[in-house]
């Protein structure tokens, strides 16, 4: 019995449903993902809404696992409150002391200031089309389609996103699938094309296997 659970504790709860639907999808048009999904607890990839949500996603670009948790858990022990407004009143020093890097401070700076001047509204992206939603997000600089589709998958719960271009879920394709290679981003979506329309449990799965 496949159980699942919430990394983020504090987000929307991961819909359970959705998920054993998606696995009963996957291992009929895929059977090799019967070899993956034999653990009994899956950590799905979640993350809150909002300012808070884009801000822990935009840490982890491009950086360890373990790099990105110690990042955000400096980052939250200085704003108490996540949101643009206090992020806004974090001195650059103390970003800096916290781990990140000048570019990352000048996105999310750029980002929340968006948010508070009306720019940027993340009420409006919840009745968007997930390729509206994704066209929406990335006109913000800092936001590209890896952040827009993670933002997509775990913190609204859409339940067909692929981020190709994650390194991490093109290796586990890459051993899911016993190829030679790494698989590039036309070759990825060309696999998961039959995945859909679970694509993201597909990636969750996978993530879970790989980590």
């Amino acid at each position: 019995m496949l159980k699942l659970y919430d990394s983020e504790r504090n987000t929307a709860k991961v819909n359970k449903t959705l998920y054993s639907e998606g696995i009963k999808h996957l291992l009929k048009v895929e059977p090799c993902f019967e070899k993956i999904i034999s653990k009994e607890e899956i950590d799905f990839f979640r993350r809150p809404e909002g300012f808070a949500g884009i801000l822990y996603l935009v840490i982890e670009q491009q950086v360890s696992v373990q790099a990105a948790n110690t990042i955000k858990n400096k980052v939250k022990t200085l704003m108490h409150d996540v949101s643009a407004d206090r992020f806004l009143e974090l001195s650059i020093k103390h970003l800096r002391g916290a781990g990140l890097s000048g570019p990352k401070i000048s996105y999310l700076q750029g980002i929340a200031k968006e948010e508070k001047n009306g720019n940027l509204n993340y009420g409006e992206i919840v009745d968007m089309t997930d390729e509206e939603a994704r066209s929406y997000l990335c006109k913000f600089k800092g936001i590209g389609k890896w952040t827009a589709d993670c933002y997509l998958m775990a913190s609204l719960d859409r339940p067909d996103i692929w981020p190709e271009n994650d390194i991490g879920l093109q290796e586990g394709v890459r051993r899911l699938k016993d190829l030679k290679t790494r698989p590039t981003v036309e070759d990825m979506t060309s696999i998961a094309r039959k995945w859909r329309p679970f694509r993201s449990v597909a990636a969750n799965i996978i993530w879970a296997d790989y980590d």
